[in-house]
């Protein structure tokens, strides 16, 4: 202290006149300001690197630096400073030995709050409470008050605590060097420790309290975390549990399988989010997918009840098939059942209503009948059978009795009698068997019918006969033609031949041959008169006379031709 003060009395001494650097550096000032007065006018010369702005500025910073040298030596100089000085350094370590003392006391009644709660211990009430006073500015102490809350399901308060927790995140760690707290609907415990990560944790805290406080809506639009944050994988099961509770299924079943696969999700963590995913769709009835899920976990090394759940599942899954297989053939039992009475009230109807047409038809028929056969009646008393007929024939294809329809069709066959169609009469009589005189008229008609069909089969043979004999006629007159023309026997010869192969009937062919033999007679006598000797005569007459014995022509046809070869052999021998 003594020598400080030496030190001091020294500096004091040699700046005891501050004067002349006071006056240095107002000429400092002064022409500081000179200088800027000739920029602004443009009269100024280059600029403010200029040394005599330089050595006006080191005497101004000098004349400062002086001035607050003397006035702190002016003050080091009094008594009264040191005594404050001192009386502040002694009040200040006071204030830092209570408030360690304070905080010791706290973490003590943290530590015994912690165990008390621990060990159930019905004094955790009244050290909560405690806690909650004397640490309101803690963050570990409204923790623990909120966890406690939520546990006893005062989720309110627990959200008031939170809350209050958030405000002070910088705190977190400081009374327990790190801990763990459970909240209802979190897979896992949080942790709180005061090297990071708290703060994630208490906005997770936050939206579980709000879901389960029914505001899941707001815990959805508070819990903004990134994937890296430690606190991820349970804020999206938080999120999860908000939309489900909205029953937005979907997204929380996404939300859960998401935080199960994020990078930051311990093993551990990932089988209690995948065995909440799997309890989830068990409750919404996806049992495929929970099964999916529990095997999953399984796999992963298993969690809580998961292998009884997913064996359980399975039972009910069979359970349930059978019932709903169960229910199905009663519902299709049913369905035949209502079918089948549906399909018989249908059939009845349809019977009914069938009758009644029926019986409706048969009336119409009836008088349809009724008036038709007396309709033709009329017309057959009239003479236009053909009409009656065709009116009957009509009524036949109304529904009647057989007795009706055989008297109609008697009717009909009369009528087609009387109008010139025996033979559809015949047919009419032959359907109607024995019934009255049927079977009389019928064979009446067949025997007029054959006399009629033999006498128009002898007059068509006649017929034909003609046109036979006039064809044939004009094919005679045509080889007589060819034969009158010929020259010579050979050409005769083939005449007749030409001719008789175009005739059939043996009587216009007798009548060729002989015309022919007549022709041949006379052209041997013709050729015998220009023979000057008697035996050339007589050897060509004989040679015609074998001739005409010799050929088709019965000898009777030709006695005119053997009497002329006759007379000229008769007349050679006189």
């Amino acid at each position: 202290m003594y020598v400080l003060a030496a030190i001091l009395a020294a500096i004091g001494a040699v700046l005891a006149t501050p004067y002349p650097w006071i006056a240095l550096g107002l000429v400092g000032v002064g022409y500081i300001v000179y200088r800027e007065r000739l920029a602004q006018r443009g009269l100024a010369g280059p600029g403010g690197g200029h040394p005599l702005v330089v050595l006006a500025v080191i005497a101004v910073l000098a004349g400062v630096v002086a001035l607050i040298l003397y006035a702190l030596v002016m003050v080091l100089l009094i008594p009264a400073v040191w005594f404050l000085l001192g009386i502040g350094g002694v009040g200040y370590a006071i204030y830092r030995v209570a408030r360690r003392i304070l905080r010791e006391r706290l973490e003590v009644l943290f530590l015994d709050t912690v165990a008390a709660l621990h060990a159930s211990d019905p004094r955790a009430a009244e050290l909560l409470g405690s806690l909650e006073r004397r640490g309101r500015y803690e963050a570990d102490a409204w923790l623990l008050v909120a966890a406690d809350a939520a546990s006893r399901a005062r989720y309110q308060d627990a959200l008031a605590a939170l809350e209050r927790a958030a405000t002070r995140a910088l705190s977190i760690g400081r009374l327990s060097s790190g801990m763990l707290l459970a909240f209802p609907g979190l897979p896992a415990p949080l942790s709180f420790r005061p090297e990071g990560g708290g703060a994630g944790n208490v906005e997770v805290a936050i939206a579980q309290m709000h879901v389960l406080a029914g505001a899941p809506r707001v815990a959805l639009g508070a819990l903004k975390l990134s994937t890296s944050d430690p606190a991820y994988p349970l804020g999206v099961c938080a999120l999860a549990d908000a939309h489900a509770a909205l029953g937005e299924v979907d997204q929380a079943t996404k939300a859960l399988a998401q935080a199960a696969d994020a990078p930051s999700c311990a093993p551990e963590l990932s089988r209690s989010l995948r065995y909440k995913l799997a309890r989830l769709l068990e409750d919404h009835e996806s049992h495929s997918a929970a099964i999916r899920e529990y095997k999953a976990v399984i796999a992963q090394g298993g969690h809580a009840d998961a292998a009884e759940r997913l064996q359980a599942l399975r039972s009910e899954i069979k359970q349930e098939r059978r019932r709903e297989e169960e229910a199905r053939r009663r519902e299709e039992e049913t369905q035949r059942i209502e079918e089948e009475a549906q399909r018989r009230s249908h059939e009845e109807a349809q019977r009914l209503q069938e009758a009644q047409r029926r019986s409706q038809e048969e009336a119409q028929r009836r008088a349809a009948l009724t008036n038709a056969v007396a309709h033709a009646e009329e017309l057959r008393a009239g003479g236009y059978y053909g009409v009656a007929a065709t009116e009957l024939r009509r009524a036949l294809g109304f529904f009647m009795d057989e007795e009706t329809a055989r008297e109609v069709r008697y009717k009909l066959a009369v009528t087609l009698e009387d109008a010139g169609s025996p033979m559809l009469a015949a047919q009419e009589y032959e359907a109607l068997g024995d019934y009255q005189d049927a079977a009389a008229r019928r064979e009446a008609i067949r025997v007029e019918e054959q006399a009629r069909q033999q006498t128009i089969r002898m007059e068509e043979q006649a017929r034909r006969q003609r046109a036979l004999r006039a064809q044939e006629k004009e094919a005679l007159d045509q080889a007589l033609a060819k034969l009158e023309s010929a020259k010579g026997p050979a050409g005769r010869r083939s005449a007749v031949r030409a001719g008789l192969e175009r005739l059939t009937l043996q009587e216009l062919r007798d009548q060729l041959l002989l015309e022919a033999s007549r022709i041949e007679v006379d052209a041997v006598l013709e050729k015998v008169d220009g023979l000057k000797t008697t035996a050339a005569k007589r050897r060509h007459l004989l040679a015609a006379l074998e001739a005409l014995r010799a050929d088709e022509i019965p000898d009777e046809l030709q006695v005119q031709q053997i009497g002329w070869i006759e007379e000229a052999l008769a007349a050679l021998e006189e």
